[in-house]
């Protein structure tokens, strides 16, 4: 079924659930843009002028679930600790679709998404060395969401963020809730 009168976003979002249903059903190298558009209900054209490849619409997803996720908590003053357990749980609401992109070996592309967002947070007339360490920090969050996909995420969000804390600084919270 082909789709129509429907948002850019809304075409993008289809194609991103194709894939994912399809990667749970088949390896990723395997499937194609035939299988893709087929089970989006798009055209083969409307897949081309929104993505490149089918990394990235892995990209895409990631960073809309990243996107939403900074936007609830923009208006939001909270610590570090608030902060940390939201993105938890806002991850775990995506926890199919995380799995299935971990599993396929394509959770890295999640890591260019945190820098994408963070790294443009840098205040680049502060020392090298708060950048270098903003750096070090998106690599420890990377690692800690890998770990959590690893073990299924079957730790809690509140158990997360208590692992978190314990080797995340306070200071870092101003880097995540600008």
């Amino acid at each position: 079924m082909r789709r129509k009168s429907t948002t850019s976003e809304m075409m993008k979002s289809y194609i991103v659930d194709g894939l994912l249903l399809l990667m749970a059903e088949k390896e990723f190298q395997s499937i194609t843009v035939e299988e893709i558009v087929t089970k989006a209900g798009v055209n083969r054209s409307t897949y081309y002028r929104h993505f490149n490849g089918k990394e990235d619409i892995i990209f895409y997803f990631f960073d809309s679930v990243m996107r939403e996720h900074l936007e609830k908590t923009k208006s939001q003053k909270t610590d570090l600790k608030s902060y940390l357990q939201n993105m938890f749980q806002h991850y775990l609401k995506y926890k199919k679709q995380m799995l299935v992109i971990y599993n396929s070996g394509l959770s890295l592309i999640l890591l260019s998404v945190l820098e994408k967002h963070f790294h443009s947070q840098i205040d680049t007339s502060k020392p090298i060395d708060e950048q270098y360490k903003v750096s070090f920090y998106i690599g420890g969050i990377f690692n800690h969401l890998q770990m959590w996909f690893s073990r299924e995420m079957q730790e809690s969000p509140e158990t997360m963020t208590q692992y978190a804390l314990s080797v995340l600084p306070s200071q870092f919270v101003p880097y995540l809730t600008k």
